[in-house]
């Protein structure tokens, strides 16, 4: 949904992780001094990245034209649950663009991490529907997002050719659909699900003759009380 923003290669380096590893893992296995070294890393650069945050090209339209359908979208995230919180209201509620619910981060109680399932699992819990290929999960890295999708059976988008430093995965990952960018995705989507536009366009307002005025009578009538 945003531009890379975060200085992968530097984090893993000052965190004494090899890329090839999962940060958050290996974190996780750490002694408690190093792991609090660790994590203050991540947050120090995490923030750096906020203050970058933008949203990807592609992604205004392909939400509205989600919500023109009336698909749910869900957001699923290893960053912190304060990113989360500046993406939605930094950038996400600003454009007008339809709520992300779920939003997961890595602090949300639903199991480990991406590429683990457990967060898709959640959201098919949330949103009442079946894990299958009526999910699509849509992500920048074949490592942590296409991984992530196939382990819960779901159908799976990969955006972008140029990888983060923490991904070294060749090739696609075996994604589904992939686009260079999402201005890409809502063609395929057309193609391969039946969609159809939720919103109808309000009814234009019809002007009203005024009233005739009253006959003498009635306003006679009306003057004494006397209209039942």
């Amino acid at each position: 949904l945003t531009k890379a923003s975060i200085n992968f290669r530097d984090m893993y380096a000052r965190c004494g992780v090899p890329p090839s590893e999962d940060l958050l893992r290996a974190i996780g296995a750490m002694p408690p001094a190093r792991a609090a070294a660790a994590r203050a890393v991540v947050e120090e650069l995490e923030a750096e990245g906020r203050r970058n945050l933008e949203l990807c090209a592609g992604v205004p339209e392909l939400a509205r034209w989600l919500g023109e359908r009336g698909v749910r979208m869900a957001l699923v995230t290893r960053n912190s649950a304060l990113t989360v919180r500046h993406l939605r209201d930094a950038l996400w509620a600003p454009a007008g663009l339809a709520p992300l619910d779920p939003a997961l981060s890595r602090e949300d109680d639903v199991g480990p991490p991406k590429p683990d399932p457990a967060a898709l699992r959640a959201i098919a819990t949330h949103w009442d529907v079946p894990l299958g290929d009526g999910i699509v999960m849509v992500g920048d890295s074949p490592k942590f997002d296409v991984t992530f999708g196939k382990a819960a059976g779901v159908a799976t988008a990969l955006v972008g050719t140029v990888r983060r430093a923490d991904d070294l995965t060749a090739g696609d990952g075996g994604a589904d659909f992939v686009v260079e960018d999402l201005t890409q995705l809502p063609a395929l989507l057309e193609r391969s699900y039946r969609t159809r536009v939720l919103t109808v366009p309000a009814p234009p307002l019809a002007k009203h003759e005024a009233p005739s005025p009253p006959a003498d009578g009635i306003a006679a009538a009306a003057a004494r009380g006397d209209v039942r």
